[in-house]
């Protein structure tokens, strides 16, 4: 009897490392997934193909962490007295409100330097 590997032809074994062995599977919905078959069709490549390029391009955006949530909350706070300033500018004349609002500026460069490089150098990709 002849083994397999004396027979000439046929396609050649992949190694263990080109081998598609393991599945990753998720919900998607319809919306969802006619999007990615869309898109697939688009590139040219079947959904399974355009699934495992876009999970190695991807780019994962975290989720706030607690201390940039705190620090975006005095920001928005900062937004509201920024608003009252400007109403009573509006009222009262700017010169009534020159030095709050100088401090008020100094104030907001302060908290946006709280914020984390992270936070900061988001790029807001989607894919």
């Amino acid at each position: 009897m002849t083994e397999i590997k004396d027979k000439p032809g046929g396609r050649p074994v992949k190694k263990t490392l080109e081998r598609q062995n393991r599945v990753v599977s998720t919900k998607l919905t319809k919306l969802q997934y006619y999007a990615v078959k869309r898109r697939a069709g688009e590139a040219g490549v079947k959904v399974s193909e355009y699934v495992r390029q876009a999970i190695i391009t991807a780019e994962v955006v975290p989720r706030l962490n607690r201390q940039d949530a705190d620090t975006i909350r005095k920001l928005a706070g900062e937004a509201n007295n920024l608003n009252q300033l400007a109403h009573r500018a509006n009222a009262g004349g700017f010169a009534l409100v020159a030095v709050e609002l100088v401090k008020l500026k100094n104030g907001i460069v302060e908290i946006i330097n709280q914020l984390s490089d992270d936070w900061k150098n988001k790029k807001g990709k989607r894919f």
